[in-house]
């Protein structure tokens, strides 16, 4: 895979697909190359990045790539084959499931991720497990911890990284008097993905079975003939005088 810029303002790429996920509406979509910078202001201020704007065929959005510059020559100017986002899509959650108190928190904590602020993000990621412990109680802790080591298990996470999430999870106490160790990208990536199963765990799969019994039931007892909404007669109270 190759990019480039040539000596008659063309930009050609070759060897990959243009398709790519869209950060404004998160499709996976072609995209088309809109603007870059001309051969001749490159050649002569010799950046080491180069901008270029692309159109996202589905929402028509602009998208903000940077490239880093690889190689100078007479009639184009090499690029690195792989670009730097500039803007990343929103991580999205179902926080309508959520308790008021863990779903404004975790909102906050996917902000975090969506714009690279890892120590934030972690932050917000312990703010979230201590509002799902008040909420859940001890007994819930411990399923929370079984939910956890499953996910470890599951997305063989190495032991570096695994410490790192628990430390963020379970020790929702912390009270930052002594400076931690920096949260990098691998460990916000593989926290992310924790919290999600953790929270998908605990109260989405559990609110979604519930509604579709529900929803299971109510055409059941249509298509037996039975009325949730009359009350058996032997359980009328009748009013005597």
């Amino acid at each position: 895979m190759t990019a480039c810029i040539t000596a008659d303002n063309r930009f050609e790429r070759s060897g990959g697909t243009s398709a790519m996920e869209c950060p404004q509406c998160a499709a996976v979509a072609p995209m088309s190359v809109t603007a870059f910078p001309p051969f001749s202001r490159l050649k002569a201020e010799r950046p080491a990045q180069v901008g270029v704007v692309l159109q996202c065929s589905a929402c028509k959005s602009p998208v903000f790539l940077r490239y880093r510059t690889r190689a100078w020559r007479e009639d184009r100017v090499e690029l690195h084959p792989l670009p730097q986002p500039v803007e990343h899509p929103p991580e999205r959650f179902s926080l309508g499931y959520l308790p008021a108190p863990v779903a404004t928190r975790f909102r906050e904590a996917l902000a975090c991720y969506s714009a690279g602020l890892w120590q934030a993000f972690a932050a917000m990621c312990r703010q979230t497990a201590q509002a799902v412990f008040d909420d859940v109680g001890e007994a819930g802790r411990l399923r929370v911890f079984d939910t956890v080591t499953e996910v470890q298990q599951i997305g063989e996470i190495d032991e570096a990284t695994f410490t790192a999430v628990c430390g963020v999870i379970f020790d929702p106490d912390s009270k930052g008097t002594k400076l931690e160790p920096a949260f990098e990208r691998r460990q916000a990536a593989a926290l992310l993905e924790t919290m999600k199963d953790l929270l998908n765990q605990t109260y989405v799969r559990k609110a979604k079975l519930r509604q579709a019994l529900k929803v299971r039931r109510f055409f059941a007892d249509q298509a037996a003939g039975i009325d949730d909404t009359e009350t058996p007669t032997d359980q009328k109270v009748r009013s005597l005088r």
